[in-house]
């Protein structure tokens, strides 16, 4: 009996997908955000999760997501930790991660909440396993995150991985290290270098590319109005990180607010909310 820990909602979802159509009766634990945004500062502990629960609220808590932020993320970070806590030390334990912030830090937390369990932990990086066992040949493939992957692939992927061996005692307080000096900034935003490490930046460090995008697609289509979802979707489509596009949007309000993009139409909705450079 195994229990699989996915970052992000569209993961989580098609694993469990998976595993019900496969009769295989595993639990699936779904941290429910991107930890490549937010504070990390002490996570572990009781203040580290309501600092980063208030920072969520206080600062993506607007327009569509108002709701979600503000109430039900809360709840399921909570349930996500409770669970965590609730595994059986018998039960076997997959972190499924790939070759982005999010999940690779997702990963050293979640190695830090299991730093004292005897459980057997396996790690799946899916980039490096849909390369190896489910890429056409000759085609090499970087996807940004685990929700990039099909349940078809991630069935192959955990046939293919069922063999491999755990993680070793050195391998997880290697994690565990890298978590502290990760928790120990109180930065809210990273980024995954080229060197398959984790760097911390101060919250505006897109700010430039975000003005960047909007020069560009001025260039393509002249000194209009924009949807405010265009921009976002260039960003995310060039910057070759996964930050997702409710802390994008949130960086769009504040330029706003500085006045170095304008708009018109509805702020906090994202299909509604037009910008230009000024």
């Amino acid at each position: 009996m195994s229990v699989h820990i996915m970052f992000g909602e569209s993961s989580a979802g098609a694993m469990k997908w998976m595993l019900s159509k496969e009769k295989r009766e595993e639990h699936v634990i779904e941290f429910p955000d991107s930890f490549a945004i937010g504070p990390i500062h002490e996570l572990e502990t009781e203040k580290g999760s309501d600092g980063r629960i208030q920072w969520f609220k206080d600062n993506l808590a607007i327009g569509d997501m108002a709701e979600y932020y503000s109430n039900e993320y809360e709840s399921s970070f909570r349930q996500a930790l409770q669970e965590i806590g609730d595994i059986p030390k018998d039960l076997l334990i997959t972190i499924w991660t790939a070759d982005n912030a999010p999940e690779q830090t997702g990963l050293r937390f979640v190695m830090k909440l299991l730093e004292d369990r005897e459980n057997k932990i396996f790690v799946v990086n899916t980039n490096e396993c849909f390369n190896k066992y489910c890429k056409p040949p000759d085609v090499f493939y970087t996807s940004l995150h685990t929700s990039e992957v099909s349940p078809d692939h991630l069935k192959i992927i955990l046939e293919k991985t069922d063999n491999y061996d755990p993680i070793s005692l050195d391998g997880q307080k290697k994690f565990v290290e890298e978590w502290k000096t990760l928790s120990s900034s109180e930065e809210v935003l990273r980024l995954w270098e080229e060197d398959k490490s984790i760097k911390s930046v101060s919250v505006d460090h897109l700010d430039a590319f975000i003005i960047y995008s909007a020069r560009r697609l001025e260039w393509k289509y002249g000194e209009v109005f924009l949807e405010s979802s265009r921009l976002v979707g260039d960003i995310i489509g060039h910057i070759e990180q996964y930050v997702g596009d409710a802390f994008i949007f949130y960086r769009i309000h504040y330029l706003i607010e500085q006045g170095k993009l304008e708009y018109e139409g509805t702020l906090g909705k994202m299909r509604k909310l037009r910008v230009k450079l000024p």
